[in-house]
């Protein structure tokens, strides 16, 4: 059943229902009934795909969540960069909407943004897993072994899906005492056409996503396993979701907890520094990669996709076969962080004067895997965690254990206190950069954006931390349809 589920799981666009609709301006999108097409084994199995393949949408893991992040310091608008007709005027949109957003300029009529998919993309995954959760129980033919992994998939995703809506619509859980401050409308069961709920509060969306994910990690098995590949939620995968979390909600013992587990699980290992640079380059499969997003496969599988036009690697990949110019560059200001002895500065390459990223292959027919989890993270987490709580020496070993393989005969760093916990902050930016953290990463720290580098013109180069414009606008589509909406301050 597991290779007949597969040919289903790329090819399925299923299980939204038409719930949200109204509330959250989503078209239903099945063409069969939920009843119907969960009542089988396989069906179940193909309502999982749809779930997974939200994750590569182009306004969600593809690109924009990826990319939108890393304006705010790591990437910059090309100057270069021109629209195409080769593309049906396809290109023009999205230099336009990272320039707005490198500028702190969107406003909640951004409809027609390539950046107004977020709110759309995450309600769909939302119906979808809410769709599986609510039949599972009643699908015959599954073991319990099976139920209870799929409904770990499943809670996992409702998990990452909240907490994503939560980054990008609703300021840091440090904002205000005990997180109080509107957060998101939060979906645990499928939704009544005619229902109109608020947002909840920071807290308890925080809430529900750590109980979604202490319950996936019980749940998840084997069975979750289809292929080899680390495209598939794991227990593993579930702890390094819920560390970063708890990083966000600065419970620092929690993150030790979790990332210790995950680093202690076995089967994973860090690059070493003779692999790092080719692995990233030439998209070979990691050891220290816990989940990616199987952008590949589900490209293969829709031959309709637009796949390269909208990926990260559109956006900032180095050209090689395509003349093409990427919408955005590399930035001076991520480029200063690497001193010359570092090796991830190999990972980024001068072509015809702007500096592009090796971590995503711009090239004919591919789209490059985007790992939403790796090892490296982990030991960072944990490193800030291990700061925070005061305990110097320990973060600098897991500081050390990243840094020093970046960097060949680099002393182990001294630092203590707030200048650690700062220096951690930059390993963390130099590290992960281009994999969507750093505006997430300056808010939930409270750090304001800081650049230097900035296209003419731009009066928002710099943003002081806290500022509304840390978080989206709620789409006033949504406003319109759902009159308990309440728009973000300062919108």
């Amino acid at each position: 059943m597991v290779m007949r589920s597969l040919t289903l799981f790329f090819s399925a666009t299923l299980l939204l229902g038409t719930a949200c609709q109204g509330l959250l301006d989503v078209a239903p999108q099945d063409q069969i009934s939920n009843e119907e097409a969960l009542s089988s084994p396989e069906g179940i199995q193909a309502a999982m795909a749809g779930a997974y393949s939200t994750l590569g949408e182009s306004g969600y893991y593809l690109r924009a969540m990826v990319a939108y992040p890393e304006l705010a310091g790591h990437l910059a608008p090309n100057p270069d960069a021109v629209s195409s007709g080769d593309f049906s005027g396809n290109l023009a949109t999205p230099i336009v909407d990272l320039r707005d957003a490198h500028s702190f300029a969107l406003q909640p009529t951004y409809e027609d943004s390539s950046l107004d998919e977020f709110y759309r993309v995450l309600y769909i995954l939302l119906g979808r897993v809410n769709n599986i959760l609510e039949a599972l129980p009643a699908v015959e033919g599954l073991t319990e072994a099976e139920r209870n992994s799929l409904q770990g998939e499943a809670l996992a995703l409702r998990a990452l899906a909240h907490f994503d809506l939560l980054r990008l619509y609703a300021q840091p859980y440090r904002f205000t005492p005990n997180a109080a401050h509107p957060g998101v409308v939060l979906l645990d069961a499928p939704l009544p056409v005619t229902a109109r709920p608020a947002r909840s509060t920071v807290a308890e969306g925080f809430s529900l996503v750590e109980a979604d994910l202490l319950q996936a990690i019980t749940l998840l098995n084997s069975f979750a396993q289809r292929t080899t590949e680390a495209v598939w939620l794991t227990p593993t995968a579930a702890r390094g979701l819920l560390a970063r979390i708890y990083a966000y909600r600065e419970n620092w013992e929690g993150v030790v907890e979790q990332a210790s587990r995950v680093i202690e699980s076995g089967g994973l290992a860090l690059l070493n520094p003779g692999e790092y640079v080719d692995t990233w380059a030439q998209q070979l499969p990691s050891p220290e990669a816990i989940w990616y997003v199987d952008l590949q496969r589900h490209r293969n599988a829709d031959p309709s996709s637009t796949g390269l036009i909208f990926s990260m690697a559109r956006v900032a990949g180095v050209p090689e076969d395509l003349e093409v110019v990427p919408y955005a560059r590399v930035s001076n200001d991520l480029l200063s962080l690497y001193g010359e002895e570092d090796l991830r500065r190999e990972l980024f390459i001068e072509v015809g004067g702007q500096a592009y990223c090796r971590k995503y292959s711009l090239r004919p027919n591919y789209v490059s895997n985007f790992p939403i989890l790796r090892l490296s993270e982990l030991f960072l987490l944990r490193a800030e965690a291990y700061a925070a709580l005061g305990q110097d020496a320990l973060a600098q070993a897991d500081y050390n254990l990243i840094h020093q393989r970046a960097v060949d005969d680099a002393p182990a760093i001294g630092l203590t206190g707030q200048a650690l916990r700062d220096e951690i902050f930059k390993e963390r930016r130099r590290e992960l950069a281009l994999e969507g953290h750093l505006l997430f990463d300056l808010a939930r720290t409270g750090r304001g954006v800081e650049r230097q580098d900035c296209l003419p013109g731009n009066l928002n180069c710099s943003l002081p931390f806290p500022d509304f414009r840390f978080v989206l606008p709620i789409p006033q589509s949504a406003l319109n349809a759902n009159p308990n909406l309440t728009q973000n301050e300062g919108y």
